[in-house]
């Protein structure tokens, strides 16, 4: 069996690089040949046909699955209009990406999410009304945490406890024009949270994730690892927002809520998975390509 997996050609981020190369050791051990492909081999065109076609910047045989370790959403429906199958699906990659979107989609299926306003679009930053982000502000009571729509490893997530700090801040991204949403401060998960790995529709393994210097646990972040046990409400909560965005994988961060209820942070489909190897023992890269043999062969 032949399989490529596509990643980015320019973020150049070692543990990325890692991981693109687990599972072409791991592809070797299941007689799965895989190449790596970087986003910026591949080029889409549509031909004198009108139909989808590729310009090859690197010589590869063509797949019978890609694994699309990249957020190059429209390189991906390229592909899959070329009837190539990925995995993640480039429809589970944009609700992920997008924390606006993912909001969206998981708004009316049940799922605890924190308070939650997503960003206005906007024409000309410099006609915000302050008394409008006054408003905002107050509705949180004085204690917000600002994702960036577009983010990864924790970064791009900003903790303001201050009324012009947050003015200030919501000014510069509308400057910068980019959509966020502002989010209520979870005073019972400060500094941690649960990373729960899926795999088809079964949980592989979960990892608490700890940090004592930061609001945020990501282990990029600086936090600290340990595989915990998951009660019945945290498992139901992280499968039923992976099976609502559609996803072969994904990686569920879940919050502690009041008396330790879970409340859904976000969902990842490029998830980076190593720390979790490292704690739990095995390869999740190969639960995820004996997951995908299934896939085509069922």
């Amino acid at each position: 069996m032949k399989g490529w997996i596509i990643y980015s050609g320019t973020l150049n981020i070692k543990k990325i690089d890692d991981l693109v190369d687990s599972f072409i050791i791991e592809g070797k051990k299941l007689n799965i040949e895989i190449d790596k492909i970087k986003n910026t081999e591949l080029l889409p065109i549509y031909n004198n046909e009108g139909k989808p076609d590729l310009i090859y910047l690197k010589k590869v045989k063509e797949p019978n699955f890609i694994i699309f370790w990249d957020k190059d959403i429209f390189l991906a429906k390229h592909l899959e209009n070329m009837g190539y199958r990925l995995f993640n699906s480039s429809s589970a990659i944009d609700y992920c990406d997008d924390k606006c979107l993912m909001h969206l989609m998981l708004s009316n299926k049940n799922i605890s999410m924190p308070k939650t306003i997503i960003s206005p679009m906007i024409f000309n930053y410099d006609n915000i009304n302050d008394d409008y982000l006054i408003e905002v502000f107050n509705i949180f009571k004085n204690k917000v945490v600002i994702k960036e729509a577009k983010g990864s490893f924790g970064m791009q997530v900003y903790l303001i406890e201050e009324r012009e700090a947050f003015i200030n801040k919501i000014k510069e991204l509308n400057k910068r024009n980019v959509r966020f949403i502002i989010q209520e401060k979870v005073e019972a998960s400060f500094g941690k949270d649960i990373r729960v790995n899926i795999i088809g529709n079964k949980v592989v393994g979960a990892m608490l994730r700890k940090s004592s210097s930061d609001f945020r646990a990501n282990i990029t972040q600086g936090g600290k690892g340990e595989i915990v046990v998951l009660t019945k409400e945290q498992e139901e909560l992280a499968l039923k927002a992976h099976k609502t965005l559609g996803l072969d994988f994904s990686g569920v961060d879940l919050l502690f809520g009041k008396d330790n209820k879970p409340i859904l942070c976000e969902v990842n489909s490029n998830l980076n998975f190593l720390s979790f190897e490292k704690l739990w023992g095995k390869s999740f890269g190969r639960e995820i390509l004996k997951h995908i043999i299934g896939e085509l062969n069922g």
